[in-house]
């Protein structure tokens, strides 16, 4: 999944520097760029994140509700949870 955001991002960013390029920049078109690359790095992070599997809530031992995996105790019943 990665590989098709980075893939993306770098088609719209290829794409909005040579419509630059062409028509030249000014101040809008280089603030619509800033924004372009900034969303697209947040995009990228977030599918290496999610890819690695590290994101997902765990289940608590004593009431098997959803927990934060790094909360210290589970919201449902209070039980502390085990590291």
């Amino acid at each position: 999944m990665t590989a098709w955001v980075t893939g993306i991002v770098a088609a719209g960013v290829s794409l909005a520097v040579l419509t630059g390029v062409s028509r030249g920049f000014d101040a809008a078109s280089l603030v619509i760029l800033g924004g372009i690359v900034a969303l697209g790095s947040l995009a990228i992070a977030v599918a290496r994140r999610a890819g690695s599997g590290t994101i997902g809530p765990g289940r608590c031992n004593a009431c098997g509700g959803l927990i934060s995996p790094t909360a210290p105790v589970c919201k449902h019943c209070g039980a502390a949870t085990v590291p």
